[in-house]
């Protein structure tokens, strides 16, 4: 993302006449096709999927037990992940209040950084976040806002940036024309994230020190003051060396900016000829009428009534500007307390947790489906086929069955083997259950310690 200018928002506008709001489910601007995530509980999805196989004359309490294992064995292994990296976050944590014994150099820290971002990508990705791309993003930042906010936003005063999305509805919302006196209401729709995961991390001083030296051909001392000025707004504590998480709902895509710690409100041409008007005009006025009372001034006390006044004009109109400017940033605020999920070590968590309820999903779908088709086996893109009309019949939902994914995993515990010609099976109910005893058996035994390791790194 270059150092060039920082990306403002105009005002808003209401659809053509005639025109008709974005549907909800639609997603304007970003690729449509149907996302991997199943919108359906795990509690949910293994009721509706006991009830199928038990229509097919299974027995119902063996199928309860084979699937809760299944998924207390991934529940284990996310876990064991998760205390993973949360030790390799404690280096760059801006809330850890313990010390961290192990010292890096330059060059470790490095390491460190690039293989905690890949574990975190790793986990958003298994929980079915997708990336939001570089031109997407720019796109839009670009956009208008809804709300009466226009943001500014210096994209290259960050190290790293990753933000992931996982689903997008097309909320209705309405709003009163003023070219029609607000008598007409006009509907719009306006994209919203349903989750939505920002990590960054500011650059150095001394980089970005550098590079505007580099950018402007500036000296130093100028380019120390306008980093200064950059970042005197940032509260207290805030440091290069700490990697910040966040996760949010429902984000609005035009108010994007108002994630970013480096925000600036910037006021609509709109709200600037008001304010031009209303402070000049009233200050011109007051001028004119304290010149006035001054040269028909007979006694001090008329002189300093008249100064009042002016006095008087320009604190108002300077509260004003102020009054705006608050009104701003307490939409700003607003929509930030209530659509915080969880931060730093608890966004972590939380997406080790959203990972871990995509995986036993998938997992149970998956090796229902192989299951009940008995020692025969089946094709993959006939079972994923087969998933995705449950899906919808079963659970009202239309979700593109990540296969592949799934049956890796459950080949590398052992429960589905693929054979030749795409063919896969999967063990019984009553086998599953005994190998998932196995697996827990040897989970800590020394001699298998690292094969489970490896296993869990493979997911």
């Amino acid at each position: 993302m270059s150092d060039a200018a920082s990306l403002a928002k105009p005002s808003p506008h209401s659809p053509p006449n005639g025109s008709e709001p974005d549907r909800p489910g639609q997603e304007p601007g970003l690729a449509s096709k149907r996302a991997h995530f199943i919108p359906v509980s795990r509690y949910g999805l293994r009721a509706k999927l006991v009830e199928m196989l038990k229509e097919d004359g299974a027995d119902e309490r063996q199928w309860q037990h084979a699937l809760d294992r299944l998924a207390a064995w991934r529940h284990q292994q996310y876990r064991m992940r998760l205390l993973d990296l949360l030790e390799d976050y404690l280096p760059f944590s801006p809330d850890s209040d313990t010390a961290n014994l192990v010292e890096h150099d330059d060059a470790g820290k490095d390491k460190a950084r690039r293989e905690f971002i890949e574990g975190i990508e790793t986990l958003l990705v298994q929980a079915n976040y997708v990336r939001l791309g570089a031109d997407d993003l720019r796109r839009i930042l670009a956009e208008r806002s809804q709300h009466g906010l226009s943001l500014q936003v210096d994209l290259s005063e960050f190290d790293d940036l990753v933000l992931y999305y996982r689903g997008i509805e097309v909320a209705i919302e309405e709003q009163r024309d003023p070219w029609r006196f607000y008598l007409k209401t006009n509907r719009f729709g306006v994209p919203t994230f349903q989750r939505l995961f920002l990590m960054l991390k500011l650059k150095p001083s001394e980089v970005r020190v550098a590079e505007i030296m580099a950018a402007r051909q500036l000296d130093r001392t100028k380019a120390e003051r306008i980093v200064r000025s950059r970042r005197r707004q940032l509260p207290i504590g805030v440091a290069a060396s700490h990697i910040y998480l966040k996760v949010f709902k429902r984000i609005p895509q035009v108010d994007l900016e108002m994630l970013f710690p480096n925000t600036k409100i910037a006021f609509k041409p709109l709200d600037k000829v008001k304010l031009f008007v209303t402070c000049g005009g009233g200050t011109a006025a007051g001028v004119m009428g304290t010149a006035t009372k001054i040269l028909a001034a007979t006694n001090p006390f008329t002189l300093a009534f008249g100064l009042l006044g002016f006095s008087a004009v320009v604190f108002r109109q300077v509260m004003n500007f102020f009054n705006t400017r608050n009104r701003y940033m307490m939409v700003l605020a607003q929509n930030l307390y209530f659509c915080s999920l969880a931060n730093n070590r608890g966004a972590l968590t939380l997406i080790a947790d959203a990972a871990e309820e995509e995986d036993v999903k998938e997992a149970m779908l998956l090796y229902a489906f192989l299951a009940k088709e008995g020692g025969r086996g089946a094709t993959l893109d006939a079972v994923k086929e087969d998933i995705g009309a449950f899906l919808l019949k079963r659970c009202g939902v239309e979700v593109s069955f990540d296969a592949d994914d799934a049956l890796r995993r459950l080949a590398a515990d052992g429960i589905v083997k693929t054979e030749t010609k795409g063919m896969a099976t999967a063990l019984g109910a009553d086998a599953a259950q005994a190998h998932l005893d196995q697996l827990w058996d040897r989970l800590l035994d020394v001699d298998t310690l690292d094969r489970a390791t490896q296993a869990r790194g493979s997911l």
